[in-house]
């Protein structure tokens, strides 16, 4: 595996206490996504023009602890009167055979309903469409309380149960939805049958929306951001476009490849990431040899570049990052012209997904691009310097 090397390290804790500071954020708010009435119900006494009036308050500092209160407390009622109590009274006549209703499928329905509202909050959707729905229900299945469920099985949940329910009224593909089954979901002997048990199902499921407001209560500040974000959007209120922060490490440092897939990309600041190396261990068909990534290492840092992007830029990013998971990581935002500490900033970057066994090396015209964005974006010399020896070790 081909690796930023070691003797880089010192250098690079000696220039980042060089490299300090936080650079200025340029918040340009686009339009309000709808016309909402202010009379408008988020939830049983809580309207629209409520929230706008207490809205400066959640983002005050010190945070105003009772308006926070009242929020959550709304959101959880709206959680409460629109999924989990209709659920409740559906669930009554599961355990009565004499009875002549069969809510299995009402029940499963309401639950996929409530995965999307529990994921539009955790990730600050603002419009509809933004995420990719498939990706953003495999990552709700991906909590633990899911355990049962493995790779394949999120994938086909999402098609043959989640969709084949909400679009056509039946599960397909050998999927099948019973409440006996003493686990949650259980594989046939001999076949590729998969059986749900609801019940237990809706049991994780609502344990992971008591979990987002326990969140919210708790004061988890990329959870409440991304909430204000949803309930922004829900009230009709102005709404930051750019609203995703991006951690470039390989040839996207470089503004002109990071833009032919993220078009609306702005540049936000230099950062470090400690704790991690650069590596190049990720083949590529179109590089013609071993990509970027990067690997846990306690005694050393990654240096890199913060982008603010739409929703829009960070769907084509995944799709172009092929082979790669997408992941939340916190960097430390610094600024050369400064002397100021470091500021911490939530990112999501990609990481590879598995190390190519040959071993090829990362190309020369690849390492290229890397070398003239950390240039472009004045990394620090020495981390510049173990490039460009990665670079003539290529020829």
């Amino acid at each position: 595996m081909w690796e930023v090397d070691k003797q880089a390290r010192c250098l690079n804790n000696a220039q980042s206490k060089k490299h300090r500071g936080s650079s200025k954020t340029d918040w340009r708010f686009g339009l309000a996504t709808r016309n909402i009435e202010p009379d408008t119900e988020l939830a049983s006494n809580f309207t629209v023009q409520q929230y706008r009036d207490i809205r400066a308050l959640l983002t005050s500092e010190p945070e105003d602890a009772s308006a926070w209160s009242l929020v959550i407390n709304a959101i959880s009622r709206r959680i409460d009167e629109r999924f989990l109590k209709p659920i409740d009274d559906l669930a009554r006549f599961d355990d009565d055979d004499n009875l002549p209703y069969r809510p299995g499928f009402a029940i499963l329905a309401l639950d996929c309903l409530l995965i999307d509202t529990v994921q539009s909050f955790r990730e600050g959707r603002t419009t509809t469409g933004e995420h990719s729905p498939a990706y953003s229900f495999k990552s709700f299945l991906r909590n633990e309380r899911f355990s049962d469920f493995n790779s394949a099985d999120r994938d086909e949940f999402f098609g043959y149960v989640r969709n084949a329910i909400l679009h056509n009224g039946e599960t397909r593909k050998d999927w099948r939805i019973r409440i006996d089954n003493d686990s949650m979901l259980t594989r046939g002997p001999t076949t590729k049958a998969r059986t749900l048990n609801r019940k237990r199902f809706h049991d994780a499921v609502k344990a992971s929306c008591q979990d987002l407001i326990s969140d919210l209560h708790n004061g988890d500040s990329e959870v409440r951001k991304n909430f204000l974000s949803r309930l922004d959007a829900m009230a009709g209120m102005p709404i930051d476009p750019m609203k995703h922060m991006y951690f470039a490490y390989g040839s996207n440092l470089k503004s002109e490849e990071c833009r032919r897939t993220a078009p609306n990309a702005e540049g936000h600041s230099v950062a470090f990431l400690p704790g991690f190396k650069l590596a190049f261990s990720k083949h590529s068909s179109t590089r013609n040899g071993d990509a970027a990534t990067i690997v846990n290492d306690p005694t050393s840092m990654v240096w890199g570049y913060v982008y603010r992007m739409t929703d829009s830029d960070k769907e084509s990013l995944r799709k172009r990052e092929g082979g790669y998971d997408e992941v939340e990581l916190t960097v430390q935002l610094v600024s050369p012209e400064s002397d100021n500490a470091p500021t911490p900033q939530r990112v999501f970057t990609f990481i590879a997904q598995q190390e190519c066994q040959n071993r090829c090396g990362p190309p020369a015209p690849y390492l290229d691009l890397i070398i003239e964005g950390a240039t472009e974006r004045s990394l620090p010399e020495p981390y510049r310097q173990v490039l460009q020896k990665l670079r003539a070790a290529a020829d």
